[in-house]
C-alpha cells in the first residue's frame, strides 16, 4: 500500500495537462511530490499523514509568473506564494542581491516562490534601464566582445536568462552587432535571451538576431509582415498587457501637468495597442507565455486578476490563460519535467480555491491554501507596489526635455481622448 504524506480527496482537479477539470479527483503527496492525480476511482490504495477534504475545492497548478520585479523584501515574496504564485522569473536586479535571494529561497529560510532570475539588463551607455532606473538594474556593455564577455560573467555567476534592454524611445541602444553577439554567447552557454522593448524597431532587432522571448507585447503598432515573420521564427511573446492600463492609473494622481497627462494618455493607448497586437499575434499562430511585470503600479505581487481578463478579451480561454502561466512558462524555465502540471513525479506545486478560478478570475481571491513541494501556507494578503515618486520623473522631464516635442503629442493624446 501507498503511503503518502498528504491526501487532497474529491476535489475538483484541473492538472494543467487538460483545460477539461477532472471531478472527484485525488492528489497524492509524498517527499515533496505529486505521487497521484486524477479520478479517486483510479488512485492505488494509499495511505496518508493528513487528509484534506478537498469538496467543493478546485486544485490548479501552482502559477508561474515569468516577468516580475519582486526581488524586494521577505513580505513581497511570501505575497506571491501566499497568492497561488509559486514560481517568479524578476527580470532585473542586481546580481548580488538576485543570488542572494536565490539561496534564501532555496535553503528553506524565507516563504518564497521558486526564484529564477536574469540579474541586470544588458544595455548601452545611456540607455534603458540605466538611463530610467538608475545603473543598479543595468550592466552597460560596449561592443561585441565586451557584449559577449559581459554574458559569460552572468552566466558563470548563475543567472537563468539574459535580458536585453531595447527601448529608442527613450534615448540609445545596442548596436546590431551587440545585440547579435550577446544573443550567440547566450545561446552557446545554453541560455535563453529575452528583451525588454516598447516599438516595432526594437521588436524588429529582436525577430532578426534570434532573441528567444520579448519580456513585452510591443505598445506600438507592427507591420503583418513582422508578425509573420515573428511566427515563422518561433519568438515567444509575454504580453504584460495590463501593466500600462497600471502605469496609466498611477499618472492619474499627476493629471494636473503637461506631462502627466501626456503619460496618462500614452500609456492607455499603449494599453489599447497591445490588446490589439496580442490579437493579430495570436490569429497568426503566435506563442505566448504568462509574465505580468509584477512591481510596476497597480500590479499586484500575485495573481493580477486584470492581467488574466485583458488575455481573455483579447481572445484567450481561460484554459489556455491557465496554460500560458503553467505548462507553458515551465517550458520557458526549462523546467517542465518538474513543474507546470499536477501529474506523477513533478513537484506539488498546487493552489486550493473556493471557487472556480476558470469560471471567473476574479475568484483567485478565494484562494484557500497554496502547496510548493508539498508545504501547505495558508492564503495571506495580496501586496501592492508603493505609490510610485512622479514628482521625480516630472522634474527629469522638465529639467531635460527628454524627448523632445513631449509637449505636443500631450496635447495631440489629450484631444484625441
Amino acid at each position: 500500500m501507498l503511503q503518502v504524506h498528504t491526501a487532497i480527496e474529491k476535489v475538483t482537479l484541473y492538472d494543467g495537462v487538460k483545460y477539461k477539470p477532472v471531478a472527484d479527483a485525488t492528489l497524492l503527496v509524498s517527499g515533496g511530490k505529486i505521487a497521484y492525480a486524477g479520478p479517486h476511482s483510479k488512485a492505488p490504495p494509499y495511505t496518508a499523514e493528513k487528509t484534506v477534504d478537498g469538496r467543493g475545492l478546485f486544485a490548479l497548478p501552482g502559477l508561474i509568473d515569468l516577468h516580475v520585479h519582486g526581488l524586494v523584501d521577505e513580505k513581497t515574496l511570501g505575497s506571491f506564494l501566499r497568492n497561488g504564485v509559486t514560481t517568479i522569473r524578476d527580470l532585473a536586479s542586481d546580481v548580488f542581491e538576485a543570488l542572494a535571494w536565490k539561496a534564501k529561497e532555496q535553503s528553506g529560510l524565507i516563504a518564497s516562490p521558486r526564484i529564477f532570475v536574469s540579474g541586470p539588463v544588458l544595455t548601452c551607455r545611456g540607455g534603458y534601464p540605466e538611463n530610467v532606473w538608475g545603473p543598479k538594474v543595468a550592466a552597460p556593455v560596449r561592443g561585441r566582445y565586451q557584449a559577449q564577455d559581459k554574458v559569460k560573467r552572468l552566466v558563470g555567476m548563475g543567472m537563468d536568462v539574459i535580458k536585453l534592454g531595447l527601448e529608442h524611445e527613450l534615448g540609445p541602444c545596442l548596436s546590431e552587432a551587440e545585440i547579435g553577439g550577446i544573443v550567440a554567447a547566450a545561446h552557446a552557454l545554453g541560455k535563453r535571451v529575452t528583451a525588454h522593448i516598447t516599438n516595432e524597431e526594437d521588436f524588429q532587432a529582436c525577430v532578426q538576431h534570434g532573441v528567444d522571448e520579448v519580456a513585452h507585447m510591443p505598445a506600438r503598432p507592427v507591420s503583418d509582415e513582422l508578425w509573420e515573420e515573428a511566427v515563422r521564427k518561433d519568438i515567444l511573446i509575454l504580453p504584460t498587457l495590463h501593466a500600462h492600463a497600471g502605469w496609466a492609473e498611477e499618472w492619474r494622481r499627476r493629471a494636473d501637468h503637461p506631462f502627466g497627462q501626456f503619460c496618462q494618455h500614452g500609456f492607455n493607448a499603449g494599453h489599447l495597442q497591445c490588446q490589439k497586437n496580442l490579437e493579430r499575434f495570436l490569429s497568426l499562430g503566435g506563442r505566448v507565455a504568462y509574465g505580468t511585470d509584477a512591481g510596476n503600479p497597480h500590479m499586484p505581487f500575485g495573481v493580477s486578476v486584470k492581467e488574466w481578463k485583458d488575455l481573455q478579451r483579447a481572445g484567450l480561454t481561460p484554459g489556455q490563460c491557465l496554460e500560458m502561466a503553467s505548462r507553458a512558462a515551465a517550458k520557458v524555465l526549462g523546467v517542465e519535467d518538474k513543474l507546470g502540471t499536477l501529474e506523477k513525479g513533478k513537484f506539488a506545486d498546487l493552489a486550493l480555491y473556493q471557487h472556480d478560478p476558470l469560471k471567473d478570475a476574479q475568484n483567485f481571491r478565494t484562494l484557500q491554501v497554496v502547496f510548493k513541494g508539498g508545504l501547505a501556507y495558508p492564503a495571506g494578503p495580496l501586496e501592492f507596489p508603493q505609490p510610485f515618486d512622479l514628482d521625480f520623473w516630472i522634474q527629469q522631464w522638465d529639467k531635460t526635455k527628454f524627448k523632445s516635442g513631449w509637449q505636443e503629442s500631450a496635447g495631440a493624446s489629450e484631444k484625441k481622448y
